[in-house]
């Protein structure tokens, strides 16, 4: 459903990526509104390409390619980099390409998902000093509401019910990726403008078609055990085919997956209508179990059932080349923890929130994933998915529009 108010222009981060992207393209399809998006670029023309190439594919993905003529004539980028304290500066370039209206809402959607501590200062860096920089810019573009979207997992090692609240601290940080997501909505809250955090839960591929353009979260999951199934093969012969391998993880504990496109629907209704000042996790009440997550993603990459233990002292040698391997996962499968839906269901609506997601969907939503690694050649995808500009195509849509 299209908005019949007036057009507004919104500022996002992130764009290019995979909650940017999906959220941009549910504004194009919701609003009748402008998209002016910070994207990385030699130039501003160059920065454009790159944010309409990403948006086509999404929307492709996705199964609304009827949206390429709304990318093409509704979004704009200009060329920056969250991480450049001069990014105040670029506050006119940004009403210009706004054609000189001032922005109303800032999306900042853009982070590092890497967690290691030999990545801390990178880490830093995006999530803590890009959010000051683009809280800054909000400032000189005249104090826009800012939409900020953290993570449902600032909660950290905490169990049981997490509400719609701030943590109050960062001692209870699994590693420095939830740390500096902290810190970030702790600048949110305290810079003077009018705010929303949006947390999303383990954020996997769109509802309808399975897919997704970003391959981190349960993705990568998918790539550490089998890259753990081909090591062991290569050394030990078909060893796994005759035992069970031991994971650290609680199987009864939930595991939420919430689908890319119910995070940017419910973001941007909350992002329309939601009240300020307010935290709003965009998770997924119809969760599987961690167990149930596990086991499939074992079968279909070709091990046997696993065994659940509580503790490393049960694992072999061979064991610890997997537990290794999916280290930034352990927290997501011991600490059983729900999310509060409150402030979120307020705005959205009662269930708006719950997609289940049954042993059946965990397959269909995997093997989407195995698919593209072997039509592609690889043993694992990329961080991101590719997608190459075709100016022939975007000026088809464009014609058509």
């Amino acid at each position: 459903m299209t908005s019949t108010t007036a057009p507004a222009t919104h500022v996002i981060t992130g764009a290019t990526g995979f909650v940017g992207g999906a959220l941009a393209l549910e504004l194009l399809q919701r609003t009748s509104d402008r998209l002016v998006c910070l994207v990385r670029g030699e130039d501003d023309a160059a920065a454009t390409r790159r944010l309409h190439d990403a948006l086509g594919h999404a929307a492709e993905l996705y199964g609304v390619p009827d949206l390429l003529p709304s990318i093409l004539e509704r979004s704009r980028a200009v060329a920056g980099d969250m991480t450049d304290d001069a990014l105040p500066e670029a506050a006119d370039r940004f009403r210009d390409a706004a054609d000189g209206t001032a922005p109303g809402t800032v999306w900042h959607v853009a982070a590092s998902l890497k967690y290691e501590d030999r990545h801390a200062e990178e880490i830093n860096l995006m999530n803590v000093t890009g959010t000051r920089n683009v809280l800054a810019l909000a400032k000189a573009l005249g104090r826009p509401v800012f939409n900020h979207v953290s993570t449902a997992y600032v909660a950290g090692k905490r169990t049981g019910l997490m509400r719609e609240e701030f943590p109050g601290d960062t001692e209870s940080a699994n590693n420095v990726y939830e740390f500096t997501k902290t810190i970030g909505e702790q600048e949110v809250a305290a810079s003077g403008l009018p705010w929303r955090v949006l947390r999303p839960s383990i954020v996997i591929g769109h509802g309808g078609t399975g897919a997704a353009t970003s391959f981190t979260g349960m993705y990568g999951f998918v790539s550490s055990v089998l890259r753990f199934r081909r090591a062991v093969e290569k050394e030990f012969g078909n060893l796994l085919q005759h035992r069970q391998v031991p994971i650290i993880a609680d199987p009864q504990i939930e595991c939420d997956l919430v689908p890319v496109d119910l995070v940017a629907r419910n973001a941007v209704a909350i992002g329309l209508e939601g009240a300020l000042s307010t935290v709003y996790h965009l998770n997924n009440g119809g969760s599987p179990t961690v167990g149930e997550v596990i086991e499939e993603i074992f079968e279909l990459t070709g091990l046997r059932t696993p065994r659940f233990v509580s503790n490393r002292g049960l694992l072999t040698a061979i064991d610890l080349k997997l537990d290794e391997g999916i280290q930034f996962y352990a927290s997501y499968m011991i600490n059983g923890k729900t999310f509060d839906q409150t402030n979120t269901e307020s705005v959205c609506g009662e269930g708006s929130q719950r997609f289940p997601i049954d042993r059946a969907e965990i397959r269909r939503f995997v093997r989407w994933y195995l698919d593209r690694i072997e039509a592609d050649g690889r043993s694992s995808a990329p961080a991101r998915a590719a997608f190459a500009y075709q100016p022939a195509r975007q000026e088809k849509a464009a014609t058509h529009g």
